[in-house]
């Protein structure tokens, strides 16, 4: 009798076991990032059209780097993307330009036309990125950076402190693996006297006198006895960025630009090389803006 009674209670023990592990819910706090989404959503004033802030970022995402990209490069583009507009719009009260005077943006109509038979395929994609990355951020001293990005950088980014005058600790000159070809522009001497609104003379444009900063973009560049910075030339003369070679002919001057952008903080294209060598979205954005801390933002709470 008495080994009955103990076969019996080993059999109970061995129901509820099992029963007890497979009702055991997981432990949610008021700070996951889907409850905090759907009870405090966020919403962007952009086109004079009030969006959440993830179908926002969507459309950012469309505007500022190809679909076609690897997740990866996306993923961290949706993250450096969410900290700016939060950081320029103060959490969503002031609108946002749609151009790249901020972020660019294209709505669902835009998207369409752009796409067209590779919509549903491309929207699926960028929505994975977004929702992948909900709710998370960049920042440092637990506040918000200024999270700029450029297409494409040559060997290296710039810095906050070469482009502005201002040091900011986490962007810095980095390495940055992405190949680009260089673009090669002839002008002729009146048409460089015509752009930069000079009467310089033949020999005062091909003996110009270059200076390079540290991260080999032009710091400053001396003809006859007037003096620009690389970011004040690439302006006048529409270049697609400030690292360039100035190289003097018989008939003119030939600027080489490497790049494209400002090259501060991410770089677009270099973030996609580094994702199809294997890199995770957190590894890109810690190479691009270190020392900042990635975190999930409650938005009740911010």
């Amino acid at each position: 009798m008495k080994k009955i009674i103990i076969y019996f209670i080993i059999c109970v023990l061995l129901f509820l076991i099992p029963l007890t592990f497979k009702t055991k819910k997981p432990n949610i706090t008021s700070a996951d990032p889907i409850t905090e989404t759907a009870s405090c959503p966020l919403l962007i004033t952009a086109n004079n059209e009030t969006i959440p802030i993830e179908d926002y970022l969507i459309g950012v995402l469309a505007g500022e780097m190809p679909a076609s990209f690897h997740l990866e490069a996306l993923k961290a583009q949706a993250i450096a993307a969410r900290t700016y507009v939060l950081k320029q719009t103060d959490y969503g009260a002031k609108p946002i330009l749609t151009t790249t005077a901020h972020q660019v943006y294209n709505d669902q109509n835009l998207r369409e036309q752009k796409w067209q038979t590779t919509f549903a395929e491309y929207e699926q994609k960028l929505t994975e990125a977004v929702q992948q990355t909900a709710n998370q951020i960049l920042t440092y001293n637990d506040e918000l950076i200024t999270a700029m990005f450029h297409a494409a950088s040559y060997q290296q980014t710039e810095s906050a402190k070469n482009y502005s005058g201002n040091s900011i600790p986490y962007l810095k000159t980095t390495t940055s693996p992405e190949k680009v070809d260089p673009e090669e522009t002839h002008y002729t001497f009146e048409q460089l006297n015509k752009m930069l609104q000079q009467k310089f003379t033949k020999s005062e444009l091909q003996n110009a006198k270059i200076q390079l900063n540290d991260s080999k973009r032009i710091e400053q560049i001396k003809i006859g006895k007037k003096i620009w910075s690389g970011r004040e030339i690439r302006t006048l003369l529409n270049l697609k960025s400030s690292s360039f070679t100035w190289s003097a002919t018989a008939t003119g001057i030939s600027i080489t630009t490497y790049g494209y952008g400002h090259g501060v903080g991410m770089s677009q294209y270099g973030a996609n090389a580094m994702a199809h060598s294997g890199t995770a979205a957190e590894q890109i954005l810690a190479h691009y803006y270190p020392n900042t801390t990635l975190k999930l933002i409650n938005y009740c709470k911010k």
